[in-house]
């Protein structure tokens, strides 16, 4: 009797001791992550209404996985997990009803033992024969692309396919050696044809069907090698695949060049181009883009802005940021449109300023009245077509430092230059994407220029709506072009806004100015 009582003395003593080591674990993990949180809202370059990664360094950051889902956008992103020592790469989940302000989920993917893959890389949802949630993804460390879907009201928890993996890169001495890699992967179900359409992105991408996701057969190359409307150096990965109206658009990367587009017709299993574009120009940092399409019917995409912090500014234990939702619409003359979402209005502080229109004389400029550095700026001008006009944001009062955003009516180019962004160096170009960024075949010189096409038609007035958000800025101009860019300015005073001209006077038309509010509070 006495021994079983000390047995169970003892069972409950250890039970006591146990829970008291689990609380001192508690108490200094969520120490740690007051302190690592505490460090990065230090951070005076992290933006505050642009989503970024929670915590830790996240290189890649893709969007991926993106879906409308019952009332609410869900996204994944790349983040990067210390598993048995060793870095991988898995899917975090981030759900939104609003497109700004955003809550965590538990992870979209990750890694179990017994999995094929030894981490999660890039791509993207569709919906099953039965309309069921799917994701199709490439599998890190064993080159082959699975699917995993879930069907879970609120996509919580994903199961992976029975059948992965759905496509393997040929083996070596096979008869399809060479011919296509299993990579970034984009699929869809056809209702004409009740078949799954697979791309399989990289250096060559190659397309698949399917008509129950378990046996694939090859057809051939989704895109015409050699009338693919690209440079010879460039890929085509992250590929996604959709419509908008009567056409079909594969927006894509290429690793050297960033984010671009194809808009075209499938028919007959065979993909025509018709049109070919970029969303990023060297100097640039739009990447890796995710698409979804909402109840509305809007195609809205996001993407990844790499980062190019100097190496003397401090860490503050993060990075991994998103650009804007961007909606994307087609013209009725078949170019492609781009626009911030008319949810934006709804996290513009109160106030804000309004000027109305005034001319600006030649090689002069004017300083607006309300600064900061997260804010909306929407500016109109009516300009030479001889002489660059434009606007000037991150301005400190005594010039060393200036963020300059021009339209070049001779060139015709909106440029963003940044050779005085930051006091002590240049912002330099992102060597990840860019190999040789002193030179690019078929740019010319980018060292401290980011220089994207843009026209305005004849009487057109030039409208810009600009977003800068700490060292992120987006550029869209009259719905028809948008260039991204991140600068770090150093300077505490570097808060000032100018408009100026150049050669000649240019007319300022209404000028709004909003700050913005604070959205990713995770």
């Amino acid at each position: 009797m006495r021994k079983s009582m000390f047995w169970v003395l003892g069972i409950l003593f250890s039970q006591v001791c146990y829970a008291q080591y689990d609380k001192k674990d508690d108490a200094d993990l969520m120490n740690a992550s007051r302190k690592l949180r505490q460090l990065i809202q230090r951070d005076p370059h992290r933006p505050i209404f642009h989503f970024a990664n929670p915590e830790g360094i996240a290189m890649p950051f893709d969007p991926n996985g993106g879906i409308y889902w019952n009332g609410k956008y869900h996204l994944g992103f790349i983040y990067q997990s210390l598993q048995n020592g060793k870095r991988e790469h898995f899917w975090g989940h981030a759900v939104t009803r609003d497109l700004f302000h955003w809550t965590l989920y538990p992870d979209m993917l990750d890694v179990k033992p017994g999995d094929v893959e030894l981490g999660i890389f890039s791509g993207g949802t569709f919906l099953s024969r039965e309309g069921i949630p799917h994701i199709i993804y490439h599998g890190a460390g064993a080159d082959v692309n699975l699917v995993a879907y879930s069907k879970d009201r609120d996509l919580r928890k994903w199961i992976k396919f029975e059948g992965n993996p759905v496509l393997a890169t040929p083996a070596k001495g096979s008869a399809l050696e060479g011919e296509y890699r299993a990579w970034d992967p984009e699929c869809w179900f056809d209702k004409k044809t009740d078949h799954y359409y697979q791309i399989a992105g990289g250096e060559i991408a190659g397309l698949f069907k399917s008509k129950d996701m378990y046996k694939w057969n090859y057809i051939g190359d989704f895109i015409d090698r050699k009338n693919n409307r690209l440079f010879n150096y460039e890929d085509i990965s992250c590929p996604d695949f959709f419509r908008i109206g009567d056409k079909d658009i594969l927006l894509f990367i290429s690793h050297q060049l960033g984010t671009q587009y194809y808009i075209g017709k499938f028919e007959n299993d065979k993909y025509t181009i018709e049109k070919h574009g970029r969303m990023n120009w060297p100097g640039g940092t739009f990447f890796a883009p995710e698409q979804l399409v909402d109840d509305k019917g809007r195609n809205i995409i996001w993407g990844w802005v790499l980062e190019r912090k100097p190496a003397h500014l401090p860490n503050y234990g993060w990075s991994g940021i998103m650009s804007l939702p961007r909606v994307l619409t087609l013209s009725k003359s078949g170019e492609m449109q781009v626009n911030p979402p008319e949810e934006i209005r709804n996290i513009r502080l109160p106030g804000g300023l309004k000027e109305k229109p005034g001319t600006i004389a030649a090689n002069t400029e004017r300083v607006v009245s309300m600064e900061g550095t997260s804010l909306e700026i929407k500016a109109d001008f009516k300009g030479s077509d001889k002489s660059a006009y434009g606007v000037k944001v991150f301005c400190s009062p005594d010039g060393r430092e200036e963020t300059v955003i021009q339209y070049d009516p001779v060139a015709k180019e909106i440029i963003i230059d940044f050779i005085k962004s930051s006091f002590h160096n240049p912002v330099e170009m992102v060597t990840h994407v860019i190999s040789k960024p002193e030179k690019i075949e078929g740019f010319g010189s980018t060292t401290s220029r980011q220089r994207a096409p843009f026209e305005l038609k004849k009487g057109e007035q030039l409208q810009l709506d600009i977003f800068i958000d700490r060292s992120i800025i987006e550029v869209f101009a009259n719905g028809r072009q948008c260039v991204t860019q991140v600068v770090y300015p150093e300077l505490k005073t570097s808060t000032q806004i100018k408009l100026f001209a150049t050669d000649e006077p240019v007319i300022a038309g209404n000028l709004e100015v909003y700050e913005m509010s604070e959205t990713n509070n995770y």
